[in-house]
């Protein structure tokens, strides 16, 4: 396996650990892959969010009796030149008992620490729902 192959299968197994967390609604997972100055731009709001108020996004998500989770799948990670910047773009879900589900794509930048790969910044587009 090439480096940038084994690169790409850290980024999808972090963005599983995403899924996974928000599955188990635990967000210190969720902190620990955030970038200290990560930021969203979320399908349901016309503002950015940074780290904190993201978390404070799904303290109230999981609150909620009807959220179920997010789902992200990534298609495609493309690196930069130097192997420490990369692109996801993919597809998200969004589920509540008794609504339809919310869809759409997603974009992520993902930026490599000393230790591993953090999101630098997502932005997602309501498709459906």
């Amino acid at each position: 396996m090439t480096d940038m192959a084994q690169q790409e299968a850290k980024i999808r197994q972090a963005r599983s650990a995403f899924n996974d967390a928000l599955i188990a609604k635990d967000l210190p997972v969720i902190d620990a892959l955030l970038q200290a100055d990560y930021a969203v731009m979320p399908s349901f709001s016309a503002r950015c969010f940074d780290k904190l108020g993201i978390l404070d996004v799904y303290r109230n998500y999981f609150a909620d009796p009807a959220f179920i989770t997010f789902d992200r799948t990534p298609d495609s990670v493309v690196f930069g030149p130097d192997g420490k910047r990369a692109a996801e773009t993919g597809r998200w879900r969004g589920s509540w008992r008794g609504q339809p589900d919310r869809a759409g794509i997603y974009h992520a930048a993902w930026l490599l620490t000393d230790r591993d790969w953090k999101l630098a910044k997502e932005s997602y587009v309501l498709l459906e729902g």
